[in-house]
């Protein structure tokens, strides 16, 4: 199963931006928003969606329930908007999936995207209004957490214990975080990447 679209929804929507500020953006900036939309979206999908009608169309169809779904962040709960983008974008997964096995962006290499950014961006997500500030931009937890998922997906746990301490070390020195965050960050980065990598040993062999 390819996750090359919800991978690329999950790069444009959360990595690239505070997913809480799409409601607020300014017309200018929603629409510099729209050209990395349409970019991204082609990156991980033009050598296979571009070579038929049904390709383009499904790319297209991906392109604009992104930017609807962006302008109805607006009016409606963020929670809702994202399980609405979530469903339509497995649909069109489904449609295109013959497609999209056979593109340079490997299904293996899609799940461990989707990985990291559930493992970064994801995690950010959900605590952001609960023990993050809305605007935060939780740079300190997201470069731990890719670190805890990078080497635990490799197995290399002693580099994870090295991780995490960093993560400690620099946040003792640096960061004003919650100290919520200082346990909640670290363990969800190895909890979600042990699960992770336990899903792509049972889903992809």
């Amino acid at each position: 199963m390819p996750l090359h679209l919800l991978v690329a929804y999950y790069v444009v929507d959360h990595a690239f931006v505070n997913n809480r500020k799409l409601a607020k953006m300014d017309d200018k900036k929603f629409w510099m928003h729209f050209i990395w939309v349409v970019l991204i979206f082609l990156a991980f999908t033009f050598d296979v969606f571009l070579s038929s009608p049904l390709g383009i169309l499904l790319l297209i169809l991906s392109i604009g329930l992104t930017v609807t779904v962006d302008m109805g962040r607006k009016r409606l709960p963020n929670l809702l908007i994202e399980v609405i983008a979530f469903f339509l974008l497995l649909f069109f997964t489904l449609l295109g999936r013959s497609f999209l096995v056979e593109s340079f962006v490997t299904v293996e290499f899609s799940w461990y995207l989707m990985g990291m950014l559930l493992v970064t961006v994801g995690v950010t997500y959900f605590l952001r209004g609960a023990i993050l500030p809305e605007e935060a931009t939780d740079s300190i937890g997201i470069a731990e957490r890719m670190s805890i998922f990078i080497f635990i997906l490799a197995n290399h746990w002693t580099w994870v214990i090295i991780s995490v301490a960093a993560g400690l070390a620099f946040r003792a020195v640096f960061s004003r975080d919650s100290k919520k965050e200082w346990i909640i960050s670290p363990l969800a980065g190895i909890v979600i990447s042990f699960l992770w990598q336990l899903f792509m040993r049972r889903f992809l062999g």
